[in-house]
Parts: structure tokens; sequence; C-alpha cells
């Protein structure tokens, strides 16, 4: 009988095991929904401008980091609209100064 009982629990474990490796198996692998091949650089240093080659069902858009006259601080700007293909641009609002650029991305 303690045969049957470690053979049943081991059978078990292996039919537990095996429905989570199925389960992960159809769970999408690689860059599926996030978009590759993306490149941002500096607008004119007033802005930002973002693209990525394979949108992969994903989006992406510019940022940028800018510096308030006022002591404020840093603000971050965002593009208004997300993109699946060409260039994406965004500009630091009046009374600040371009401090960075960079990109912002989504799986879908």
């Amino acid at each position: 009988m303690k045969k049957w009982s470690i053979i049943a629990a081991g059978g078990a474990v292996a039919a537990f095991t095996l429905g989570f490796q199925g389960t992960a198996s159809s769970a999408p692998t690689g860059p599926q929904g996030h978009p590759t091949g993306c490149t941002f650089q500096s607008n004119f240093n007033n802005g930002a401008m973002a693209k990525c080659e394979n949108s992969n069902g994903g989006h992406y858009k510019a940022a940028v980091d800018c510096t308030r006259w006022d002591g404020g601080g840093v603000v971050t700007i965002e593009a208004p609209r997300w993109r699946t293909s060409g260039w994406s641009q965004v500009y630091c609002p009046a009374q600040t100064t371009f401090r960075s650029a960079g990109i912002t991305t989504k799986s879908t």
C-alpha cells in the first residue's frame, strides 16, 4: 500500500507540474507587444524626438525633462499621442530649459 500512495503522490505532483508547464508554454515569449529598435534624441535642445523600428503591437512616445526657470525643479513632459510608427516629438514648455530626452513605451 505504501508503494501505491508514493506512486499516486508522485503522479499527482507530475500532473500538477505538467499543468503549469502547459500554461507557461502558451504564454507569449520574446518581445511580443513591446516596441524594439527604439532610439531617442534631443530635438534642437528644446525637446525630444523618439522612434522605434518595430512596434510589435506596442506603442511609444517621446518624453523630455525640462528644468523650470523659477527653481521649481524638473518637469517631465510626454508627447500627447502614442505612436506605432514614425517619429514622436515633444517640446519643453515656456519658461523651462531642456535637460534630457527619453522615450516611454507600453505593450498595448
